[in-house]
């Protein structure tokens, strides 16, 4: 038996197992969820910053200046590139490859981080670390096209919280490992990389459901009787008309796969045209443009209050706090499964809280000289966004067209991307500002205060103009819960006149 059989059997089990019923969205969620926690179980993460300017013997000795000014604003540039082609092309490959993508930048990154010796080594690792994060955006949508939108609430929260697991076992698991001394800051290196070969064997058993999205337009229009068995006799005339359908079919494929690209543009307009869901798609990329730069500079925070204090070591506590972290933040996205809030009336609200607490915390951190205040912080923060950032996910995707789920994570992401950018450039960049980190913490705290301004306003008209009284009376009602058979007929092709039928 070659591993060529083996692999095909293992999709031909997975097929059976995937067409058996309720197993279906069970099986397909279990996968990606391992391949969630082994892709974010990389303790290398919550000490990169020490290895990469630490005076130890298996650090790379870069100066402060040089991580923070000539390293880390290169993620952000390329993470920008990047997910403008992803958004655009994840849904038409069908989410798989991109994957496959994502495991290969990772991949790229460990191996840069453990051989590179130069800063444009860095600046490279920082360019496939940025590819592979923008390949995430596959990760997000891929579930929501194998399972039925009855699911989506509950696997939105397994998938994100099975990465916030990851996350925090390798906070866990790097804490100890540094804290005994069982492994130095290089073999963290090596023990992230064989995590995410790991989480590439999961990436290569994900059920390829689904095809091509020009293949999955063509079948719309053309009919290939597939399930007709071959006979024995061998009749020229039907090879000659089987070559004339497919030569029909091949040239089809280029006017389907315009189509398909027409599809993809009603979809995103009709999607930006409501206002209850350009609210969520507002805050995601507000709120993921502030995200991605705390998170990219919070270790350098850390850093700079122990250098400050004195306190000898400036990665002592990283692991243990990114865990608690994850931790809250894995709890709360599992708790959201169970709650009922009606937050087409209550979302603008509970947004401005948030981005208030969020902005008390990131305040506090910039002037503590206490690295327990500056963790509690970063925990606070963390555990918010992620619990706000699930909501948002769920509210979006039960009202997309299955075929667009990459367009519009995508585009949500590129534009936080590059706020993100504009942001590096204004406070970090050397050819910006170049403000120290905790000035730069300052900003960003102003940065969710003006979000709290905006979404206050907003909650407030969204409630009077319903209510006050009938908003508080439908808080605890759930819009997406009333889910009908045709409405899931309808999102999978079936036709008004079909949808009868159905039932």
């Amino acid at each position: 038996i070659y591993p060529r059989d083996l692999y095909v059997v293992y999709h031909w089990r997975v097929t059976m197992i995937m067409n058996n019923g309720r197993w279906s969205w069970i099986c397909t969620t279990a996968i990606l969820c391992s391949y969630g926690f082994f892709k974010e179980f990389t303790p290398d993460e919550d000490f990169l910053t020490a290895y990469l300017d630490n005076e130890t013997e298996y650090s790379k000795h870069f100066s402060n200046d040089q991580v923070n000014s000539d390293i880390y604003p290169v993620w952000a540039y390329s993470y920008l590139v990047a997910v403008a082609f992803v958004a655009v092309f994840t849904d038409f490959l069908r989410y798989k490859p991109v994957v496959a993508i994502e495991c290969a930048g990772q991949i790229a990154t460990r191996i840069l981080l453990i051989y590179g010796t130069s800063v444009l080594s860095m600046q490279l690792m920082q360019v496939s670390y940025g590819i592979s994060t923008a390949a995430e955006i596959a990760y997000y949508s891929y579930i929501y096209v194998l399972v039925s939108n009855v699911h989506f609430k509950k696997v939105t929260s397994y998938i994100e919280a099975s990465r916030l697991f990851g996350d925090a076992a390798a906070g866990f698991v790097g804490q100890a490992l540094v804290s005994t001394e069982a492994f130095n800051l290089l073999q963290l290196q090596y023990f992230s990389l064989a995590s995410v070969c790991v989480a590439s064997t999961f990436a290569v058993i994900l059920p390829n459901r689904c095809r091509p999205i020009c293949r999955d337009e063509q079948a719309r229009f053309v009919n290939f009787d597939i399930t007709t068995p071959p006979t024995t006799k061998l009749d020229n005339s039907s090879f000659s008309a089987g070559d004339e359908r497919a030569d029909e079919s091949t040239q089809k494929l280029g006017s389907t796969c315009a189509l398909a690209a027409r599809r993809r543009w009603w979809d995103f307009k009709r999607f930006y045209s409501d206002p209850s869901l350009l609210k969520w798609s507002v805050w995601w990329a507000l709120a993921t443009c502030g995200y991605l730069q705390i998170d990219n500079y919070a270790q350098s925070l850390w850093s700079q209050i122990a250098e400050d204090a004195g306190t000898g070591t400036k990665y002592q506590y990283n692991g243990v706090v990114e865990a608690v972290a994850t931790l809250c933040a894995s709890a709360g996205a599992l708790s959201l499964s169970f709650l009922r809030v009606n937050w087409p009336v209550w979302g603008e609200v509970t947004i401005a809280s948030v981005s208030l607490v969020d902005s008390v915390a990131l305040l506090m951190s910039s002037y503590t000289t206490s690295l327990w205040v500056a963790y509690t912080c970063y925990v606070v923060y963390r555990m918010t966004y992620s619990c706000l950032v699930t909501i948002a996910m769920a509210q979006i995707a039960f009202a997309m067209n299955y075929d667009s789920y990459g367009l519009i994570y995508g585009f949500n992401t590129f534009l936080g991307v590059l706020l993100q950018c504009l942001l590096t450039l204004a406070v970090s960049d050397e050819r910006g500002l170049n403000l120290d980190i905790r000035t730069q913490f300052i900003v960003y705290s102003g940065y969710y205060y003006v979000l709290t301004v905006i979404f206050t306003f907003a909650g407030v008209y969204k409630i009077t103009s319903v209510g006050w009284l009938r908003s508080v009376r439908s808080c605890c009602h759930d819009n997406t819960s009333s889910v009908t058979e045709a409405d899931e007929w309808r999102k999978y092709g079936a036709s008004s006149e079909q949808v009868p039928l159905l039932h």
